[in-house]
């Protein structure tokens, strides 16, 4: 289970994932519940939306089937410092839920966020988070950020994946119908 391996924990009792692709994910197929879920959290009111992306490869497609929050916002006392802080409490219970419920066939390969309207739509600041979660661990070579903005009136999704090469994070991205 990556989740229980991001937080130094890690059991026997949970297989190794068949869809492990050791390799770059060249693209990304968002299940339209999660997209559904998404684009309600990119109109929501509240600050700093973020949150974990569960899902398996196929091939070098990365799946999402499932989105989650961060929790509930009085779990952090002093509030989120970061885009992508989250309750490691809260990300391994929920990382063995979802790895039971799917058999073992799903596990967490990533994270998303909101960019606020304040903020705007900005390449640059998707990269500062993924540089930044790759620093803190939140990112490895089979892992994604998906960035959920608006542009004229649009909503916009973009996934990177750190393992792309130098200056090519950016990975095609589509919500199933």
């Amino acid at each position: 289970m990556r989740i229980a391996e991001r937080y130094g924990w890690s059991s026997s009792r949970f297989k190794n994932h068949s869809s492990y692709n050791d390799g770059v994910t060249n693209s990304v197929e968002i299940n339209r519940n999660v997209g559904v879920f998404l684009l309600r959290q990119a109109v929501s009111l509240s600050g700093k939306l973020s949150g974990l992306l569960f899902g398996y490869h196929e091939g070098d497609c990365l799946k999402i089937v499932m989105a989650s929050s961060v929790g509930m916002p009085y779990w952090y006392e002093d509030g989120r410092s970061a885009e992508l802080e989250i309750d490691p409490r809260f990300a391994l219970g929920l990382g063995e839920a979802v790895h039971h419920i799917y058999g073992g066939e799903v596990d967490w390969f990533g994270s998303w966020f909101v960019n606020t309207e304040e903020e705007g739509l900005s390449v640059q600041k998707d990269l500062d988070v993924l540089v930044n979660g790759h620093k803190t661990a939140m990112f490895d070579n089979r892992s994604i950020l998906l960035s959920i903005g608006w542009k004229d009136c649009e909503s916009v999704i973009r996934t990177y994946s750190y393992a792309r090469d130098e200056g090519d994070y950016e990975i095609p991205n589509k919500i199933l119908k």
